[in-house]
């Protein structure tokens, strides 16, 4: 007789991946979607703040609803960022 012991917490498997290049600007303009649900704007608003270096500012934008995309002007506003960052409420 012989007994099997499996692990329960399986296994995790993940797709390689590549960082995106570096910004080369000394001066960055860091854009921040708000997706509109609740507290996002407290998470995006904390994470901009640990985000943001010397010579950054910071460019805000919320979308009307978290369940359509965001609207062409949102958009437009978001293309003079170098980078973007988004995330969900609760």
């Amino acid at each position: 007789m012989s007994i099997q012991v499996y692990d329960p917490r399986g296994t995790r498997e993940s797709a390689a991946f590549t960082l995106a290049p570096r910004p080369k600007k000394k001066a960055l303009t860091l854009g921040v979607l708000d997706n509109s649900k609740e507290q996002a704007d407290v998470l995006l608003a904390r994470a901009a703040e640990l985000l943001r270096a010397d010579n950054m500012t910071a460019v805000f934008a919320r979308k009307p609803s978290f369940s359509r995309p965001a609207p062409g002007e949102v958009i437009e506003q978001l293309k003079m960022c170098d980078l973007v960052i988004t995330g969900l409420g609760g």
